[in-house]
């Protein structure tokens, strides 16, 4: 439809009606006859988006073109196209970081509780190994977790590994931001000596600068105490063993003396404890 303008232009060097034009369009399509309604339809959508312009003070409209005119139209047409991606764009940055931050455990579990309308974790459950409490903690603790709720980490039993360090680190952080307070409690003195202990050091005071909802405590204390991990009162992961490492999952309705007991005695011990916060090194920079 342009190019029949253009070429109807070019023969009367002025705007050209509907009856001159058509023609010249007739000669673009080989021979085939082309509906005026359809023409009519075309011509509005160029003129709607700016390719071409009409006089329309007379009976018959008057069109023309020409490089300025197209200039605009697709100038125009560029800046709407680069809007839009750019738009969809800031929509997949969007996407990605929300489907790379998804809790899978949490999806797995809200899956299989939908299905069957039942709560997954109503039931005592066993761990061996640092790999098979990690994820038990995680189904049962931490994909459970929401803003509001408050986890509990008892740290004695726990051992330093290089390997998974980052990667549990990256899913406390992800609690924190979801609004989940973290307290976590030690019962030995605060000595970031060793690899471990000088990334959880750097880790806590940086999160700590933020603002996040994290507190690390240390309470020195002889006698042995309960070893868990608990999201508010609804049950323990309880370490019954350290050598080799085996916990078990004791939901509050399966013993609720023990989950209240041991949360008691976590409650009491972190009150009297020392903000492990004091001590980390940040530099010349000292808060308290």
């Amino acid at each position: 439809m342009l190019r029949a303008i253009l070429i109807t232009q070019a023969d009367q060097d002025a705007p050209v009606t509907f009856d001159e034009i058509y023609p010249s369009l007739q000669n673009e399509s080989l021979g085939k006859r082309i509906a005026q309604p359809l023409v009519y339809r075309s011509l509005s959508s160029l003129e709607k988006d700016g390719y071409i312009e009409v006089d329309k003070s007379r009976y018959k409209h008057l069109y023309w073109t020409g490089i300025d005119i197209i200039h605009a139209a697709l100038e125009k047409a560029q800046g709407m196209s680069l809007a839009g991606l750019r738009e969809r764009a800031k929509q997949a940055d969007s996407d990605i970081e929300s489907i790379s931050n998804a809790s899978i455990s949490s999806l797995a579990v809200n899956l299989v509780e939908t299905i069957t309308g039942n709560p997954s974790q109503q039931r005592a459950r066993f761990a061996q190994g640092y790999d098979d409490i990690y994820s038990m903690s995680t189904n049962t603790i931490y994909a459970r977790s929401e803003r509001g709720d408050v986890v509990r980490i008892c740290l004695d039993w726990i051992s330093s590994e290089p390997s998974k360090a980052a990667e549990r680190i990256m899913d406390i952080l992800r609690l924190l931001e979801r609004g989940v307070e973290i307290r976590a409690l030690g019962h030995t003195m605060w000595t970031p000596t060793n690899e471990g202990g000088a990334r959880l050091s750097v880790f806590y005071g940086s999160v700590r600068d933020e603002g996040l909802p994290l507190t690390l405590k240390i309470c020195p204390r002889t006698e042995r105490t309960y070893q868990f991990i608990s999201r508010n009162h609804d049950g323990i992961v309880l370490i019954v063993s350290e050598n080799p490492p085996t916990a078990t999952w004791i939901p509050r309705g399966a013993n609720p003396y023990l989950v209240d007991e041991a949360i008691s005695s976590f409650d009491k011990d972190f009150t009297a404890g020392v903000d492990v916060y004091q001590g980390v090194d940040r530099g010349s920079d000292s808060k308290s």
